[in-house]
């Protein structure tokens, strides 16, 4: 019996539950609130009589319906997450698209895979902060339904023409096609030149960010330190040539206008290494430019581009010629930015030679006709400056030096005694400290300085047993000796100075170690130099280490085709060193 009554009130509560109009909790001030099988199970318990025998039962039953109200929560929730994952699986993917305007009022132009749309945006987007380049989200009905913001990464392509204020024409390398890009929001107000790298949107409508030149394009760029021609010393000759040529056409225009006599727009410097070819560069930028900037007033500053030949040779194709048409795009638009550019290439040799000048032959049949190309753009000083400096001339194509490209070829010769003398003159300055012999002359320290410098002159220029360097066997069987005063060079001569620096500097250290009076100790001696010389032609470490005759005619002003054997000489006489001996 009651089993029977149980199951007949669980009956009623379900059925009770299911009429939920039925039970309704009235106290709930947020309106009527349907219950649970669980409450209207505790409404029917709380109805019976505490001292009724069945209690026990309905309380035992309460708990199983408790227990299976918890079971079906979590299932519930299962099933609803069940249900969230199959609808995630199972919706279309949103695509991603380029904004590039609003045409109309709620309506926004978009392109997704190279397709253009007019689509509608979702209300709880605004429209108004959507910038012209910023990837949007859209759904399958083609609604906008999210901002992404800006591309972080795409292709990178460079600026061939500014076509007015919001669009570029970029160029594709390797001869593919010229795209006409727009600018996005970010870019409106930057200034955009020819020559800059943009990065692009996928779609390849809109560019989205300019990139800073790489580390390639300004590489080349060396400073030029204040150098008056005065500072230049041993190369009167060369300074003389160089100066009539940037100099006249500017104090003197116009006399060069009535005569209509073009300036020069290029100029070779050759000969032998360490002569001061880089340093007459760097000299003809200083100069000239100030030479502008008193005449026109304006605040004009040098650009030396300082090339080195190896560096442009690239063993991909057409990689070479891309930096050369780089370096003149550098040039020219340092120009527009009020820059005056002058381009040194050193080595020129290595780059502008002829077929039998290097093992490139095939890089060099292109890249020979590229720069020339690029030079004949080039309009004299005014434009860029060019600078070639070889030590070997006769290796460079003769379509480089012909008149309009190179128009003047300038000797740089080894120093003479005088010439010796400016240069020792300019490294031996006054303020230097000097042994005591010459200490006490400090009332004149410049004269006694000269003296040092002309008994060191004359001790290194005398044609004496040691000073004997080299043996040149001409093909007509005369021999002639070189001594070292003929490879004497203005780098030579400098680091003479700086090991004679050294030596008086380790003797002031021992001094002081020993107790001996700095006057005594201290400052750069006679003999400092003299030891110097004599180590900087022993030691050899800038002459060849190796048997090939190109590295010597670098070093030595003689016709290859009549030059058979070069021995260097020993303190005992000629003789042919271990490696040393050079002989066709």
């Amino acid at each position: 019996m009651i089993c029977g009554q149980t199951a007949t009130l669980v009956y009623s509560c379900r059925m009770n539950e299911e009429r939920s109009e039925k039970f309704v909790d009235r106290d709930d001030e947020s309106g009527p609130r349907q219950l649970s099988l669980l409450e209207a199970f505790d409404l029917v318990l709380a109805s019976i009589p505490l001292d009724d025998p069945k209690r026990p039962e309905l309380f035992l039953i309460r708990a199983e319906i408790a227990a299976q109200e918890e079971t079906i929560g979590e299932a519930q929730q299962a099933i609803e997450k069940l249900e969230e994952v199959i609808k995630k699986v199972t919706s279309p993917a949103n695509r991603i698209g380029t904004y590039l305007g609003n045409p109309a009022r709620e309506t926004a132009h978009i392109v997704v895979g190279n397709a253009d749309y007019y689509c509608n945006v979702d209300p709880r987007i605004n429209l108004a902060k959507l910038k012209k380049g910023t990837r949007v989200l859209v759904n399958e009905a083609y609604v906008i339904v999210g901002d992404l913001g800006f591309e972080t990464a795409g292709p990178v392509t460079k600026i061939v023409e500014l076509l007015g204020p919001d669009r570029l024409r970029v160029g594709a390398e390797h001869g593919l096609q010229s795209l006409i890009l727009q600018r996005s929001a970010e870019l409106m107000k930057s200034k955009l030149k020819s020559g800059d790298e943009v990065r692009v949107d996928p779609n390849y409508r809109v560019a989205l960010e300019v990139l800073a030149h790489p580390q390639a394009r300004e590489h080349y760029l060396d400073d030029v330190p204040e150098l008056p021609w005065k500072k230049v010393g041993g190369q009167a000759q060369a300074l003389q040539a160089i100066r009539d040529a940037i100099e006249l056409p500017l104090l003197h225009e116009e006399l060069f206008q009535k005569f209509k006599h073009a300036t020069p727009k290029g100029f070779l410097l050759y000969g032998p290494p360490g002569c001061g070819k880089t340093l007459i560069g760097k000299a003809t930028a200083y100069n000239l430019t100030k030479q502008l900037r008193e005449k026109t007033g304006d605040e004009m500053k040098e650009y030396f581009m300082h090339v080195k030949g190896p560096e442009i040779l690239n063993m991909w194709v057409g990689e070479s010629e891309r930096m050369v048409r780089e370096i003149f795009a550098t040039a020219r638009e340092k120009r527009r930015e009020g820059f005056l550019p002058f381009l040194f290439i050193d080595e020129a040799e290595s780059i502008l030679g002829t077929r039998r000048a290097s093992r490139y032959s095939n890089i060099l049949s292109t890249l020979v006709p590229m720069f020339c190309s690029e030079m004949d753009g080039i309009d004299s000083l005014h434009d860029v400056v060019i600078i070639l400096a070889s030590n070997r001339a006769d290796l460079i194509d003769p379509a480089i030096l012909r008149p309009g490209r190179i128009d003047r070829k300038i000797k740089v010769h080894r120093p003479d005694r005088e010439g010796a003398r400016e240069i020792y003159r300019i490294y031996l300055t006054n303020d230097l400290p000097y042994d005591g012999a010459l200490a006490k002359e400090a009332g004149n320290i410049g004269a006694a300085i000269d003296r040092l410098v002309e008994r060191i002159v004359e001790a290194q220029f005398a044609r004496r047993e040691e000073n004997k360097f080299l043996e040149i066997t001409l093909r007509s069987g005369r021999k002639e000796i070189l001594y070292r005063s003929d490879l004497l060079s203005g780098a030579i001569i400098a680091s003479i100075v700086e090991r004679a620096k050294g030596l008086a500097i380790k003797r002031t250290i021992e001094g002081r170690a020993e107790g001996v009076p700095p006057e005594l100790s201290s400052g750069i001696s006679e003999s400092d130099l003299q030891l110097s010389f004599i180590a900087e032609f022993s030691e050899n470490d800038i002459f060849p280490p190796t048997d090939m005759m190109e590295d010597w005619f670098k070093l030595i002003d003689y016709d290859p085709e009549n030059v058979v054997k070069i021995s260097p000489m020993r303190r005992d006489g000629p003789a042919k060193l271990p490696n040393r001996g050079v002989v066709v």
